[in-house]
């Protein structure tokens, strides 16, 4: 079994947001995957909600889906700024 959080935190700008979000865990990378991200498809962003999914399930590593969410950010030009 695998913990969900992430050894460091991400800060990410997303449109409309006017302050940055913190994003610590899968579960809370997950929620804004599927709640408030600006594109809802690609390669990229089904691995990233897949391995989110696996973290939370304790399934994979937490450094996994950190990777993938930042995959995810780039494939929707989502600055990251931590």
């Amino acid at each position: 079994m695998f913990p969900a959080s992430w050894d460091r935190t991400l800060a990410i700008l997303l449109p409309g947001v006017p302050r940055a979000l913190q994003i610590r865990d899968a579960a809370n990378a997950m929620f804004v995957l599927a709640e408030k991200w600006p594109v809802t498809y690609g390669r990229a962003y089904q691995r990233a909600l897949a391995f989110c999914a696996g973290a939370i399930e304790g399934r994979c590593p937490a450094s996994r889906a950190r990777l993938a969410f930042i995959a995810a950010a780039r494939e929707a030009n989502v600055p990251l700024l931590a």
